[in-house]
């Protein structure tokens, strides 16, 4: 069993704290990877391209087609548009949806600078204007929800409503709730370090994300993420980037006038757990007790949201980080739902 850290004003949420047990321990030892061509093949019908959006730094992103209004989809940190391979296709019957992936990850370019929420945010407009998207509906994942409030207060009419995918929570706010929850740091188990065989192949290590992870997150996001940010996401540019210049401000819910949906993952008991937890039912009560406590936080940030005149909120029970994977159906339906009622 390790201590797990406390919240930082730099955690986007209860669950990506536990998430953060999983990274390797400083002076670790990281097998490496060497890409190399296996014949998989990404089977997610999409057209992908490149936006400039700065001299030397393009914007990659894909277009899942559909139709409708625009929806724009951005990833959480770390990730790429291919994170939503699959959210996807349950909206293009309604909508002409886009998704892009951030400076610094992915196929979008890893310039040295760049990487303040000012900076990022201006990199979703200039993807909007070159895509001749005058208004969408912005809809993103986990650190996306800082970009998409700074961009909604910057260009209000270029959003019509915001989606928050586990990622409506008002870091100070989150940040003072956590310390009077957390008074002390709390076991939790530490995730097994990576072995040679985990990287020895694509196949291998995408088994290894999906179990450390205890969540099918889509193959070509893992892939992508391999090929051109190396094995250990944390460590790319965009990490190292957003570490040194992200902004960290109140998201000011009373004063965001759209609509708006924040989807909160709970996770309620160790059974739902990552299968490298739930192994170890020694650890049952510690990471019950960690949980409860993780849970208590993610109400008071739903509470927090709910502050927005205009803004609702869903706690998925059960839910992973990535709900909009454990939960693709639940999730799907209460966006839908949100996205087509009259405004």
């Amino acid at each position: 069993m390790t201590g797990v850290r406390r919240f930082s004003r730099r955690t986007v949420c209860a669950a990506a704290l536990i998430v953060s047990a999983m990274t390797p321990a400083p002076g670790q030892r990281v097998p490496s990877l060497i890409p190399r061509d296996d014949g998989w093949t990404d089977k997610a019908s999409h057209k992908a391209g490149f936006i400039t959006v700065q001299r030397g730094v393009r914007i990659h992103y894909l277009d899942f087609g559909g139709t409708g209004p625009a929806l724009l989809l951005v990833p959480g940190i770390g990730n790429t548009a291919h994170a939503y391979d699959d959210f996807a296709r349950g909206l293009t019957d309604r909508f002409h949806v886009y998704a892009m992936t951030r400076r610094g990850f992915g196929e979008s370019s890893h310039p040295e600078k760049g990487y303040d929420i000012q900076r990022l945010v201006l990199d979703i407009r200039t993807v909007m204007d070159s895509l001749r998207l005058a208004q969408v509906e912005l809809v993103g994942h986990s650190f996306a929800g800082q970009e998409m409030t700074r961009f909604a207060r910057a260009y209000p009419s270029r959003v019509h409503k915001l989606v928050y995918l586990d990622g409506a929570f008002d870091n100070v706010a989150v940040d003072s709730a956590s310390q009077r929850i957390f008074t002390s740091a709390m076991p939790y188990p530490s995730k097994p370090p990576l072995t040679d065989d985990d990287t020895a192949t694509y196949k291998a290590y995408v088994t290894y994300v999906h179990s450390s992870r205890g969540v099918n997150i889509p193959e070509s996001d893992i892939r992508v993420r391999v090929k051109f940010d190396g094995i250990i996401e944390e460590i790319g540019m965009g990490y190292q980037g957003i570490g040194r210049e992200a902004d960290v401000e109140r998201q000011q819910w009373e004063k965001l006038r759209h609509a708006a949906l924040a989807v909160f993952a709970v996770r309620d008991s160790f059974a739902q757990s990552e299968p490298w937890v739930t192994a170890d039912t020694t650890a049952r009560a510690d990471v019950q007790a960690y949980l409860d406590k993780a849970a208590a936080v993610v109400r008071f940030a739903a509470s927090d949201f709910e502050r927005a005149p205009r803004g609702e909120s869903l706690l998925v029970h059960g839910g992973h980080h990535w709900v909009f994977v454990s939960h693709r159906e639940q999730v799907l339906k209460a966006v839908r739902e949100f996205l087509l009622r009259p405004s």
